[in-house]
């Protein structure tokens, strides 16, 4: 393959990125809690994301918060705690 063909496809692909990075985003995330993991550590994190009715992601409020897309459901827990289950 030359260059310029390897070229092209690379940019074909970046191009593709965003429309993949959105369609990954969260339904919803739910961010300032206490969100119990129930984990072997016991890990105890600030906000939530799900996508497709399954926990996809957690851990403190500015990384989740980051995964959010255009469409996805903002809700802050105001301190509440979430238990998984």
């Amino acid at each position: 393959m030359t260059f310029a063909a390897r070229l092209a496809a690379l940019t074909f692909l970046a191009a593709l990125l965003p429309v993949a990075a959105q369609s990954q985003a969260p339904d919803t995330v739910l961010v300032n809690g206490k969100i119990v993991t129930l984990d072997s550590r016991s890990t105890i994190a600030q906000a939530i994301a799900v996508r497709d009715g399954k926990i996809s992601a957690v851990g403190p409020t500015g990384e989740i918060r980051a995964l959010a897309g255009p469409a996805t459901r903002m809700g802050d827990l105001a301190g509440r705690t979430v238990i998984p289950g």
